[in-house]
This record gives C-alpha cells, sequence and structure tokens, in this order.
C-alpha cells in the first residue's frame, strides 16, 4: 500500500490522528507546503486544513483549500477524505439525520460552505471520495484559542471552577471521542471506503451529563445555564451506516467516562 498523505498537520484533528492512528504510513505537510508535494507517492489525501475565514464568511473559491486538493487528487487518482459537519443539517431536518437526506438547507455560514464543498468535491470526484460529516468532538486539550464546545467548557471549569453554558437544559447532542474517530477513520482508509457517513456516536446525550461527569473528574465545580439562546436546538445523526462498514461501537457509558479522565487530567493542568 503507498503511503498515505496528511495536509493540515497543525490541526487538532490531524494532531489527535497521528499520535493515536495505528497507521503510521503517512506524510505530514502543512497547507503553505502543497505546492511543493509529489502526490503520484500516495494512494489516500486526507485534508485536515481549513480556511478560518471559511467559518464566518460567504463561500470563495479563492478561500477553499480543497479546490487545489481535489485537481490534485483527481489527476493522481487518489481516495480523498473530507471532513464536513453536522450543521450541513439543519433543526428542520428529521432526527437523527441520515445521509440520504436531499432536502438539506444549512442554518449557519460554516454549514452552507462545507455542503458547497462537498458538492463540488462529489462532482470531481465522484467514487475516489469519502466525506465524514462529524459529530461534536470531545477531546483534551487547554489553549488560548477556546471555540469549540469542549475547550470552552474544559477552559471554564479550570479558571472559573464553573462551566457555562447559554443552552436549554434539554438540548441533546452527538458526541464522539477522538479515540471513536481515530478508530474509525483508521479502518475506513484500510478498506478504501468512498461515500458520505456521519461519523457520530448515535447517542443522545445532554450537555450537563458531559459537564457534570467532567466536574466528577476534576473534583469540584458547578454548572450554571444563562443567557439562554432561543435559537439552540438539538441534534442527533444516524450512525447505522458507519457501523455496518466500521464495526466500531460507542456507549454513553463509554462517551461519560472519557469526560471523567479528561477532568481528572484537568486537575493536573
Amino acid at each position: 500500500m503507498k503511503k498515505i498523505l496528511l495536509i493540515g498537520k497543525n490541526s487538532r484533528l490531524c494532531k489527535f490522528y497521528v499520535k493515536k492512528s495505528k497507521l503510521k504510513n503517512f506524510d505530514l505537510f502543512s497547507y503553505k507546503q502543497i505546492n511543493s508535494i509529489d502526490y503520484s507517492k500516495y494512494s489516500h489525501l486526507i485534508n485536515f486544513a481549513f480556511n478560518p475565514k471559511l467559518f464566518k464568511k460567504k463561500y470563495n473559491q479563492n478561500l477553499d483549500i480543497d479546490i487545489y486538493l481535489s485537481k490534485k487528487a483527481k489527476k493522481h487518482k487518489l481516495f480523498y477524505v473530507f471532513f464536513s459537519t453536522r450543521y450541513v443539517y439543519s433543526k428542520f431536518n428529521k432526527l437523527p439525520a441520515k445521509e440520504i437526506f436531499s432536502n438539506l438547507n444549512p442554518e449557519n455560514i460554516y454549514g452552507r460552505n462545507k455542503l458547497k464543498i462537498e458538492n463540488q468535491l462529489k462532482k470531481k470526484l465522484k467514487n475516489k471520495l469519502l466525506i465524514l460529516r462529524l459529530g461534536t468532538f470531545l477531546f483534551f486539550r487547554l489553549g488560548s484559542n477556546r471555540t469549540l464546545f469542549c475547550e470552552k467548557l474544559l477552559h471554564s471549569l479550570l479558571t472559573k471552577k464553573t462551566i457555562f453554558f447559554n443552552i436549554k437544559k434539554n438540548i441533546f447532542k452527538d458526541f464522539i471521542t477522538d479515540d471513536h474517530f481515530v478508530k474509525n477513520l483508521d479502518i475506513l482508509i484500510r478498506k478504501k471506503t468512498t461515500g458520505i457517513y456521519n461519523l457520530s456516536s448515535g447517542i443522545p446525550i445532554f450537555s450537563e451529563e458531559v459537564a457534570k461527569s467532567t466536574i466528577n473528574g476534576f473534583g469540584k465545580g458547578k454548572v450554571l445555564f444563562k443567557n439562554i439562546k432561543s435559537n439552540s436546538y438539538s441534534f442527533l445523526m444516524d450512525n447505522k451506516k458507519i457501523k455496518s462498514k466500521t464495526g466500531v461501537l460507542s456507549s454513553k457509558k463509554n462517551i461519560l467516562d472519557y469526560c471523567k479522565q479528561m477532568g481528572k487530567k484537568l486537575s493536573y493542568a
């Protein structure tokens, strides 16, 4: 098997993957190095890079890294892995959201941009493309860029001994751990899988449950709901398709145990 090309070596996802993957036959590059790569050496191209401007700005092809990379993948007949998001679905989609849904109408710019890129890649790469729509990630990382659910949760608990939520208590999410992500991706690569898959746990878990399990591991703290957003909503993705392909299972207990371990690590920070 040829080597695997990873683009976006400084991204959180890429770092988790490189650290925990059982596949070690890959080369890492930053998106700034994409013009100096010999693409013919690889069987797969996995793009972890995404221009942060596309989180908030309307789609602009000049900001789209996947346009350039997909051309290289097509030329050299590589399998291409694209990480999408649960935000391509909306609160109007029946839960659990399924990959076969055609009436997608993302409610934020990030979701619309990801869906647009999905559609462009499907036209260009056809049966050499794997799209993974990711649930809400749980991982242990402390840093200054506290934009993701887990980063905000850990930072708030460490600095204020309180976890704040601006959503209703009855809102649930579809959480995945970094371990679950890595195990699934390894198998999908080995099998040269293509198509669209929800990479999720498929388990509805309330944010308060995640918070309390993390606090349990940390040893102290509280949960506070305030400044509630009226447009917050629950989401859940159907993961039967990916389970049938990889056989990787998750459970509510595993996810909450993972949160407890995050809390323990935080207590030593």
